[in-house]
Protein backbone atom coordinates (compact mmCIF):
# COMPACT_ATOMS: atom_id res chain seq x y z
CA UNK A 1 0.00 0.00 0.00
CA UNK A 2 2.68 2.15 1.08
CA UNK A 3 4.70 1.57 -2.08
CA UNK A 4 2.02 2.15 -4.38
CA UNK A 5 1.25 5.68 -3.26
CA UNK A 6 4.68 6.19 -3.26
CA UNK A 7 4.79 5.39 -6.72
CA UNK A 8 1.84 7.55 -7.46
CA UNK A 9 3.23 10.63 -6.03
CA UNK A 10 6.95 9.87 -7.32
CA UNK A 11 4.26 9.77 -11.27
CA UNK A 12 2.58 12.69 -10.01
CA UNK A 13 6.02 14.41 -9.17
CA UNK A 14 7.31 13.89 -12.45
CA UNK A 15 4.02 15.00 -14.54
CA UNK A 16 3.67 18.10 -12.66
CA UNK A 17 7.92 18.87 -12.90
CA UNK A 18 7.75 17.96 -16.74
CA UNK A 19 5.00 20.15 -17.20
CA UNK A 20 6.50 22.94 -15.69
CA UNK A 21 9.33 22.31 -18.06
CA UNK A 22 7.35 22.12 -20.77
CA UNK A 23 5.44 25.54 -19.90
CA UNK A 24 8.59 27.18 -19.29
CA UNK A 25 10.28 26.57 -22.22
CA UNK A 26 6.97 27.98 -23.92
CA UNK A 27 7.02 30.80 -22.40
CA UNK A 28 10.67 31.34 -23.10
CA UNK A 29 10.20 30.73 -26.64
CA UNK A 30 7.48 33.58 -26.46
CA UNK A 31 10.04 35.82 -24.99
CA UNK A 32 12.58 34.42 -27.47
CA UNK A 33 10.51 35.23 -30.08
CA UNK A 34 9.76 39.02 -28.71
CA UNK A 35 13.04 39.85 -28.54
CA UNK A 36 14.06 38.29 -31.40
CA UNK A 37 11.97 40.28 -33.81
CA UNK A 38 12.87 43.69 -31.73
CA UNK A 39 16.59 42.92 -32.36
CA UNK A 40 15.64 42.15 -36.21
CA UNK A 41 13.91 45.67 -36.36
CA UNK A 42 16.43 47.23 -35.22
CA UNK A 43 19.59 45.44 -37.19
CA UNK A 44 17.21 46.02 -40.33
CA UNK A 45 16.80 49.38 -39.65
CA UNK A 46 20.85 49.93 -38.63
CA UNK A 47 21.74 48.04 -41.86
CA UNK A 48 19.72 50.90 -44.12
CA UNK A 49 20.16 53.77 -42.35
CA UNK A 50 23.92 52.87 -42.58
CA UNK A 51 23.68 52.52 -46.42
CA UNK A 52 21.89 55.62 -46.56
CA UNK A 53 24.89 57.20 -44.74
CA UNK A 54 27.11 55.67 -47.74
CA UNK A 55 25.34 55.91 -50.59
CA UNK A 56 23.61 59.63 -51.17
CA UNK A 57 21.96 57.76 -54.13
CA UNK A 58 19.51 55.51 -52.64
CA UNK A 59 16.56 56.78 -52.72
CA UNK A 60 15.67 57.25 -49.55
CA UNK A 61 11.43 56.34 -49.47
CA UNK A 62 13.22 52.74 -51.30
CA UNK A 63 15.21 52.21 -48.59
CA UNK A 64 12.50 52.92 -45.98
CA UNK A 65 9.79 50.60 -47.90
CA UNK A 66 12.27 47.66 -48.22
CA UNK A 67 12.97 47.78 -44.65
CA UNK A 68 9.47 47.74 -43.99
CA UNK A 69 8.64 44.43 -46.03
CA UNK A 70 12.29 42.48 -45.17
CA UNK A 71 10.66 43.62 -41.04
CA UNK A 72 7.66 41.63 -41.65
CA UNK A 73 9.10 38.41 -43.33
CA UNK A 74 11.43 38.26 -40.16
CA UNK A 75 8.93 39.14 -37.80
CA UNK A 76 6.71 36.24 -39.84
CA UNK A 77 9.74 33.48 -40.27
CA UNK A 78 10.91 33.98 -36.09
CA UNK A 79 7.24 33.12 -35.35
CA UNK A 80 6.85 30.04 -37.64
CA UNK A 81 10.45 28.87 -35.98
CA UNK A 82 9.18 29.21 -32.74
CA UNK A 83 5.29 28.30 -33.32
CA UNK A 84 7.32 24.79 -34.06
CA UNK A 85 9.51 24.36 -31.50
CA UNK A 86 6.82 24.56 -28.77
CA UNK A 87 4.51 22.00 -30.96
CA UNK A 88 7.60 20.12 -30.45
CA UNK A 89 8.45 20.23 -26.93
CA UNK A 90 5.05 19.50 -26.23
CA UNK A 91 5.59 16.30 -27.57
CA UNK A 92 4.09 16.40 -31.40
CA UNK A 93 6.89 13.97 -33.42
CA UNK A 94 8.95 15.88 -35.90
CA UNK A 95 7.65 13.54 -38.35
CA UNK A 96 3.82 14.12 -37.94
CA UNK A 97 4.29 17.87 -37.81
CA UNK A 98 6.73 17.75 -41.31
CA UNK A 99 3.24 15.62 -42.52
CA UNK A 100 0.83 18.31 -41.05
CA UNK A 101 2.88 21.81 -42.25
CA UNK A 102 2.66 19.26 -46.13
CA UNK A 103 -0.64 19.00 -45.73
CA UNK A 104 -1.55 22.55 -44.28
CA UNK A 105 0.13 24.05 -46.89
CA UNK A 106 -1.49 22.95 -49.50
CA UNK A 107 -4.84 23.49 -47.74
CA UNK A 108 -3.79 27.11 -46.79
CA UNK A 109 -2.57 27.68 -50.14
CA UNK A 110 -5.85 26.58 -51.69
CA UNK A 111 -7.68 28.63 -49.16
CA UNK A 112 -5.60 31.58 -49.19
CA UNK A 113 -5.14 32.19 -52.47
CA UNK A 114 -6.18 36.02 -52.35
CA UNK A 115 -3.50 36.21 -49.55
CA UNK A 116 -1.01 34.84 -51.31
CA UNK A 117 -2.12 36.87 -54.35
CA UNK A 118 -1.42 39.93 -52.15
CA UNK A 119 2.24 38.86 -51.02
CA UNK A 120 3.31 38.26 -54.76
CA UNK A 121 1.58 41.22 -55.85
CA UNK A 122 3.55 43.45 -52.79
CA UNK A 123 7.14 41.84 -53.89
CA UNK A 124 6.49 42.90 -57.31
CA UNK A 125 5.18 46.45 -56.83
CA UNK A 126 8.70 46.75 -54.70
CA UNK A 127 10.61 44.63 -57.81
CA UNK A 128 9.28 47.05 -60.19
CA UNK A 129 9.70 50.33 -58.50
CA UNK A 130 5.95 51.16 -59.27
CA UNK A 131 5.52 53.25 -55.92
CA UNK A 132 6.87 54.04 -52.70
CA UNK A 133 6.49 55.32 -49.54
CA UNK A 134 5.95 59.14 -49.81
CA UNK A 135 4.67 58.60 -53.23
CA UNK A 136 1.45 60.94 -54.12
CA UNK A 137 -0.63 57.98 -55.82
CA UNK A 138 -3.90 57.17 -57.73
CA UNK A 139 -5.86 53.64 -57.84
CA UNK A 140 -8.35 53.74 -60.52
CA UNK A 141 -10.01 50.82 -60.23
CA UNK A 142 -9.94 51.74 -55.90
CA UNK A 143 -11.05 55.32 -56.87
CA UNK A 144 -8.77 56.05 -54.27
CA UNK A 145 -5.93 59.03 -54.02
CA UNK A 146 -3.43 59.62 -51.26
CA UNK A 147 0.22 59.45 -49.96
CA UNK A 148 1.15 56.12 -49.34
CA UNK A 149 2.33 55.59 -45.71
CA UNK A 150 3.03 52.07 -45.30
CA UNK A 151 3.39 48.98 -47.73
CA UNK A 152 3.54 45.24 -46.19
CA UNK A 153 4.16 42.41 -48.04
CA UNK A 154 0.05 42.32 -48.08
CA UNK A 155 -1.29 45.73 -47.86
CA UNK A 156 -0.75 49.35 -48.84
CA UNK A 157 -1.80 52.23 -46.69
CA UNK A 158 -2.99 55.11 -48.36
CA UNK A 159 -3.55 58.27 -46.41
CA UNK A 160 -6.17 60.85 -48.62
CA UNK A 161 -6.05 64.38 -48.15
CA UNK A 162 -9.19 64.50 -45.91
CA UNK A 163 -7.21 62.44 -43.16
CA UNK A 164 -8.74 59.05 -44.12
CA UNK A 165 -6.47 55.87 -43.90
CA UNK A 166 -7.31 53.60 -46.76
CA UNK A 167 -6.04 49.84 -46.53
CA UNK A 168 -5.81 48.42 -50.00
CA UNK A 169 -4.43 44.62 -50.31
CA UNK A 170 -1.67 44.40 -52.92
CA UNK A 171 -3.62 42.46 -54.98
CA UNK A 172 -5.87 44.32 -55.57
CA UNK A 173 -3.97 47.13 -57.09
CA UNK A 174 -4.25 46.46 -60.74
CA UNK A 175 -3.49 49.95 -62.10
CA UNK A 176 -1.66 52.41 -60.37
CA UNK A 177 -0.84 56.29 -61.60
CA UNK A 178 1.75 57.69 -59.53
CA UNK A 179 2.60 61.62 -59.85
CA UNK A 180 5.70 61.34 -58.12
CA UNK A 181 7.81 59.72 -60.63
CA UNK A 182 11.17 62.40 -60.92
CA UNK A 183 8.34 65.32 -61.72
CA UNK A 184 5.05 66.64 -61.97
CA UNK A 185 3.42 69.21 -64.16
CA UNK A 186 1.38 71.94 -62.53
CA UNK A 187 -1.63 73.11 -65.10
CA UNK A 188 -2.93 76.55 -65.07
CA UNK A 189 -5.96 77.71 -67.36
CA UNK A 190 -7.80 81.06 -67.27
CA UNK A 191 -10.03 82.76 -69.22
CA UNK A 192 -10.09 85.98 -71.51
CA UNK A 193 -12.98 87.82 -72.89
CA UNK A 194 -13.36 87.69 -76.59
CA UNK A 195 -13.11 91.61 -76.59
CA UNK A 196 -9.04 91.30 -75.66
CA UNK A 197 -6.56 91.37 -77.81
CA UNK A 198 -5.06 87.49 -77.74
CA UNK A 199 -1.79 88.14 -79.01
CA UNK A 200 -1.42 90.86 -76.18
CA UNK A 201 -2.47 88.45 -73.77
CA UNK A 202 -0.09 85.78 -74.70
CA UNK A 203 2.80 88.09 -74.50
CA UNK A 204 1.67 89.53 -70.84
CA UNK A 205 1.32 85.72 -69.57
CA UNK A 206 4.71 84.41 -71.28
CA UNK A 207 6.31 87.53 -69.18
CA UNK A 208 4.16 86.74 -66.40
CA UNK A 209 5.63 83.29 -66.42
CA UNK A 210 9.15 84.12 -66.72
CA UNK A 211 9.21 86.15 -63.63
CA UNK A 212 7.79 83.24 -61.73
CA UNK A 213 10.52 81.13 -62.76
CA UNK A 214 12.73 82.71 -59.96
CA UNK A 215 10.53 83.68 -57.50
CA UNK A 216 8.42 79.99 -57.12
CA UNK A 217 9.88 77.22 -55.30
CA UNK A 218 9.67 73.93 -56.47
CA UNK A 219 10.04 74.73 -60.14
CA UNK A 220 12.08 72.81 -62.40
CA UNK A 221 11.86 74.60 -65.45
CA UNK A 222 10.18 78.20 -66.48
CA UNK A 223 6.83 77.58 -66.94
CA UNK A 224 5.14 77.63 -70.31
CA UNK A 225 2.39 79.25 -71.87
CA UNK A 226 0.69 76.39 -74.56
CA UNK A 227 -1.78 78.66 -76.18
CA UNK A 228 -5.65 78.28 -76.36
CA UNK A 229 -7.11 75.67 -75.71
CA UNK A 230 -10.88 76.29 -75.98
CA UNK A 231 -13.13 78.45 -77.12
CA UNK A 232 -15.98 78.74 -74.75
CA UNK A 233 -19.34 80.81 -74.09
CA UNK A 234 -18.21 82.99 -72.23
CA UNK A 235 -14.24 82.95 -72.26
CA UNK A 236 -11.00 82.49 -74.64
CA UNK A 237 -9.49 79.44 -72.84
CA UNK A 238 -5.42 79.99 -72.18
CA UNK A 239 -3.39 76.79 -70.38
CA UNK A 240 0.13 76.81 -69.34
CA UNK A 241 2.00 74.52 -67.27
CA UNK A 242 4.93 74.37 -65.43
CA UNK A 243 7.26 71.33 -64.82
CA UNK A 244 8.11 71.15 -60.51
CA UNK A 245 9.02 69.06 -57.99
CA UNK A 246 6.33 65.98 -57.57
CA UNK A 247 5.71 67.37 -54.15
CA UNK A 248 5.38 70.93 -54.75
CA UNK A 249 2.75 70.42 -57.94
CA UNK A 250 -0.61 71.63 -55.99
CA UNK A 251 1.55 74.41 -54.63
CA UNK A 252 3.21 75.50 -57.67
CA UNK A 253 -0.66 75.57 -59.08
CA UNK A 254 -2.22 78.06 -56.18
CA UNK A 255 1.16 80.18 -56.59
CA UNK A 256 0.79 80.68 -60.55
CA UNK A 257 -3.16 81.14 -60.44
CA UNK A 258 -2.61 84.13 -57.66
CA UNK A 259 -0.05 85.65 -60.14
CA UNK A 260 -1.88 85.18 -63.27
CA UNK A 261 -5.13 86.58 -61.60
CA UNK A 262 -3.13 89.69 -60.10
CA UNK A 263 -0.73 90.29 -63.70
CA UNK A 264 -4.49 91.00 -65.62
CA UNK A 265 -5.76 93.08 -63.33
CA UNK A 266 -2.78 95.04 -63.70
CA UNK A 267 -3.13 95.13 -67.51
CA UNK A 268 -6.41 95.76 -67.32
CA UNK A 269 -7.53 92.16 -68.79
CA UNK A 270 -10.56 90.93 -68.08
CA UNK A 271 -11.67 87.79 -66.71
CA UNK A 272 -15.11 87.08 -68.21
CA UNK A 273 -18.25 85.52 -66.33
CA UNK A 274 -21.01 83.93 -67.72
CA UNK A 275 -22.97 85.90 -70.31
CA UNK A 276 -25.69 84.61 -72.62
CA UNK A 277 -27.51 86.80 -75.23
CA UNK A 278 -30.91 86.33 -75.75
CA UNK A 279 -32.31 87.15 -79.08
CA UNK A 280 -35.89 87.93 -79.30
CA UNK A 281 -37.68 87.10 -82.62
CA UNK A 282 -41.09 88.25 -83.35
CA UNK A 283 -44.11 85.90 -84.19
CA UNK A 284 -45.30 85.04 -87.81
CA UNK A 285 -47.82 87.76 -88.65
CA UNK A 286 -47.26 89.32 -85.30
CA UNK A 287 -47.31 93.28 -87.07
CA UNK A 288 -50.17 92.52 -88.58
CA UNK A 289 -52.29 91.72 -85.16
CA UNK A 290 -50.37 94.24 -83.79
CA UNK A 291 -48.11 92.81 -81.77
Amino acid sequence: MTSSISTFFDHLLAFLLGSAYKLGYCVFIFVLCLLAIRVSRHMIRSFFEGRLAVNRHIDTSKATTLGSVVSSIATYTIWFVGICSMLIQLGVPSTSLAAVLGTGTVAIGLAAQNVIKDIIAGFFILLEDQFFVGDLVTLPNQNLTGTVEEITIRVTRLRAADGTLHIVPNGSITVVSNMCKEYSNAIVEVDVAYEEDLMRVLEVLRDEMSCSFGALEGLRKEPVVLGVTSLGDSGITIRMTAECQPEAKYAVERALRLRVKNRLDKEHISIPYPQCVVHMAAAHGAEDKGV
